[in-house]
């Protein structure tokens, strides 16, 4: 979240900022994140599209940066992860809420679900396949 935070700031690409991490905190970024900040960036446009259709009486640029990277993390991963919706949703809301405000959570909260309502390939709640295929 803190190199979307940056790239949105002070519009700074997401190789820079991956970079950026390593000089910083003289460690490595994981490589989940790395794929999540290169997604975002690279997916913005559809990203934000999403994002503002489901903002009732906001535009994504009213928002503040803490509030947009949560966002834009939470629908990149509703439209490209393989991690379960509601768990997506989860992270997002609790990362509003540290970072940002309660009222944030509850934006977060409400945009994020309804494009999980919405989408007929959102990722599914639990994968019962295995277990189907055990039996």
């Amino acid at each position: 979240m803190m190199l979307l935070y940056r790239t949105d700031l002070i519009d700074l690409d997401s190789e820079a900022a991956i970079a950026g991490y390593a000089t910083d905190y003289g460690l490595e970024m994981p490589s989940y994140g790395v794929e999540l900040v290169r997604g975002v960036v690279s997916n913005q446009q559809a990203v934000d599209a999403e994002i503002d259709e489901r903002l009732d009486g906001w535009t994504l640029d009213r928002l503040g940066a803490v509030e947009r990277a949560v966002m834009r993390i939470g629908m990149y991963e509703l439209q490209h992860g393989e991690v379960p919706g509601p768990v997506v949703i989860d992270e997002a809301v609790e990362l509003a809420k540290r970072y940002a405000s309660p009222d944030a959570a509850k934006l977060v909260n409400g945009v994020l679900a309804a494009r999980l309502r919405a989408a007929p390939d959102a990722p599914r709640e639990a994968d019962d396949t295995a277990a189907e295929e055990e039996e």
